[in-house]
């Protein structure tokens, strides 16, 4: 219910006033990863993930996509996919570029009988290649209770290749990790070469401050080199 009040808004926002097919432009990618990270953790078991997105952008700075992943928690029930769904808009404050928005998770074929899906309000700037943002939800995965994501990064192009590092915090409700933690950092260090105007081959370095005990014995958020390549479409 929350989604389709959302996005309804979101769409009345666009197609408020006058407006034409112009105003509008679609982008998206493919994309396979060896290991599906999310803020440092593992979605994919440390397997290869195939992954892609479409967005639909208007002039106004309104926007709103899809973006898909294979996953396994290393559970039969468990879902096998992630479907995330987000809507925003972007301004600009002076030559600071603003997002604010909403991300809706969903796990579609999730046979546990649990509903893990939820949502996060987000908002972001970016600055000179500097960007930092926090994500807040009320209610996380399998019913975890409030979450909060803050996040600081920079990147910056040389030619056809951008070097880039992030640094995270997620704050949680309750302890949830094995060591009575309720809160963990994560990192990640990269180096994207783009070929072709289209083609990304990015190789990242990413970790957390957790170990293997932390998160049931499983090496999810051990430090760990990541590969991608991605097609622009």
């Amino acid at each position: 219910m929350t989604k389709t009040i959302i996005f309804g808004a979101i769409a009345a926002a666009i197609f408020t006033g006058n407006t034409s097919a112009s105003d509008f432009s679609l982008d998206g990618d493919v994309a396979l990863t060896s290991d599906y990270r999310f803020r440092g953790i593992s979605q994919s078991n440390t397997d290869a993930a195939l992954q892609g997105s479409i967005n639909l952008n208007h002039v106004s700075g309104a926007h709103a996509g899809v973006w898909g992943s294979s996953i396994d928690f290393n559970d039969d029930e468990d879902a096998t996919i992630e479907l995330d769904y987000t809507a925003g808009y972007t301004f600009a404050v002076s030559d600071v570029a603003v997002d604010v928005g909403y991300i809706y998770y969903t796990y579609p074929n999730d046979g546990s009988n649990d509903n893990n899906d939820y949502g996060e309000v987000y908002a972001a700037a970016a600055w000179k290649g500097v960007e930092a943002g926090v994500n807040w939800t009320d209610d996380g995965y399998a019913k975890s209770g409030k979450a909060t994501y803050v996040f600081a990064g920079y990147s910056h192009q040389f030619g056809i290749v951008t070097v880039g590092a992030q640094v995270g915090e997620t704050f949680l409700d309750t302890a949830t990790f094995e060591n009575g933690d309720d809160q963990y950092f994560n990192f990640e260090v990269s180096a994207t070469v783009t070929l072709l105007e289209k083609l990304d081959v990015e190789v990242a370095y990413v970790g957390t401050d957790l170990s293997k005990k932390d998160i049931g014995g499983l090496n999810w958020a051990e430090d760990a080199a990541v590969a991608t390549v991605t097609l622009n479409l």
